[in-house]
């Protein structure tokens, strides 16, 4: 009883079988599915089986990826480094006399403009000199006046035969030494004058002060710094960049086209930066650093930047053309360079090795190994070997002649 039992079990499972032949086919050893006469080759033609095995693999194999097509373009060449905020002007001002302070006029920190008065020293004994030599000169002038009065008389003397030749001579000798007194005397009230100012400390250029070292009463040796002015508009971005830049960076500045992004290393504020033109760079490359310093002027009108403030500097020299552009993340390095995954026609990947020639930010230029229009996978490139089907899920957007042109054939 129980033998007949298991025979009526397999017979069912054996009748269940070969009705569900056709959904169970391509789950079965090949031996069983050509006993149950279901093997593609056997029951359609050839060409209709391939075509249905091979779609099958592709639905069951196909990897979802996002792709975008490449474009031919430019981008500019940009290098970063840091750097610091140099003044165009900073003074020690001193005194080159010795003195007592009678005034401080400003206070710590101000910003005064050309020509203001900051400090005034004892000017009692110059202003003195100044009037005895005013005195003396007056003196002197006033024999001048009588040497010539005495010269004109002689002269007209001489002439009527009323007066000797020695007596002529006599007075035309003493007008010449009350000149020369006089001369002297304008000298010495010039040199006064010039003393007189020299007891002033005047700010040279616009700009703002440090501390001020002195106080009323204090004495003043001859050249003792008194206070740092500092100018503040326009300032120097200073900075360096790699020897190897140094030839991009001389003909981009022949070119006009060498200029520079700032902003302060610290600064959150993204409105900080300010940009301006490279002024200067150096005659001398450094040897120990192998770089070469530059110099950029900026107006600094808001006064955004400080002397001694740390940067950060972008620089851009030009731009290269003739570059093919995709987003960054479709380039992927490996030891010996850099690939893309390319979409074929046919919705398989192939494996491209590329030749970068730069990124900017989220965009690089592929020197070689891509063409304009062609589709590269952006996301999900991770298990993508050479053949691989992909199911794009961001559509590239490509221009059909863009494709056309290139070879590249448009993705559907």
């Amino acid at each position: 009883m129980r033998y007949r039992n298991s025979i009526l079990v397999v017979a069912v499972a054996a009748a269940g079988i070969f009705l569900a032949r056709a959904e169970l086919g391509p789950y079965l050893p090949g031996s069983a599915a050509r006993f149950l006469s279901i093997d593609s080759a056997e029951s359609k033609p050839s060409s209709e089986a391939g075509m249905t095995k091979g779609a099958a693999g592709h639905a069951r194999g196909a990897v979802t990826v996002n792709a975008t097509a490449a474009k031919a373009g430019a981008l500019p060449v940009k290098r970063s480094s840091l750097g610091t905020i140099v003044p165009l002007a900073s003074t020690a001002l001193s005194s080159p006399l010795a003195g007592t302070v009678a005034q401080i006029l400003v206070k710590d920190g101000a910003e005064i403009a050309a020509g203001t008065l900051l400090v005034q020293l004892d000017d009692r004994t110059i202003n003195a000199n100044i009037a005895r030599d005013t005195a003396m000169l007056a003196k002197d002038q006033a024999a001048l006046d009588e040497a010539n009065t005495n010269l004109k008389r002689v002269t007209a003397l001489s002439n009527d035969g009323a007066e000797t030749r020695q007596q002529y001579d006599d007075a035309v000798a003493a007008a010449k030494q009350a000149e020369a007194a006089i001369g002297v005397d304008s000298a010495t009230l010039a040199a006064d004058k010039v003393a007189l100012t020299q007891t002033q400390v005047r700010a040279p250029f616009d700009g703002k002060l440090g501390v001020i070292l002195l106080s009323p009463g204090a004495y003043v040796a001859p050249g003792e710094d008194i206070v740092t002015l500092t100018q503040m508009k326009p300032v120097y971005a200073e900075f360096t960049l790699p020897e190897t830049d140094l030839a991009l960076a001389r003909q981009a500045l022949a070119d006009g086209q060498l200029n520079v992004s700032i902003s302060p290393t610290l600064s959150q504020d993204k409105t900080a930066g300010e940009t301006g033109p490279i002024v200067f760079i150096d005659n001398a490359v450094d040897a120990p650093s192998g770089t070469f310093k530059m110099r950029a002027r900026l107006d600094n009108a808001n006064g955004t930047f400080w002397p001694g403030q740390s940067l950060r500097v972008t620089v851009t020299a030009g731009e290269q053309k003739d570059l093919v552009l995709v987003p960054t993340v479709s380039v992927q390095p490996q030891s010996d360079g850099a690939v893309c995954y390319v979409i074929r026609k046919d919705k398989t990947v192939e494996v491209r090795k590329v030749k970068v020639a730069f990124a900017v930010g989220d965009t690089t230029g592929i020197a070689d190994g891509l063409k304009e229009g062609e589709i590269v996978v952006t996301e999900g490139q991770a298990g993508l070997v050479e053949g691989t089907p992909v199911e794009i899920v961001s559509a590239p957007v490509v221009a059909p002649e863009t494709v056309a042109e290139s070879g590249a054939g448009a993705i559907e």
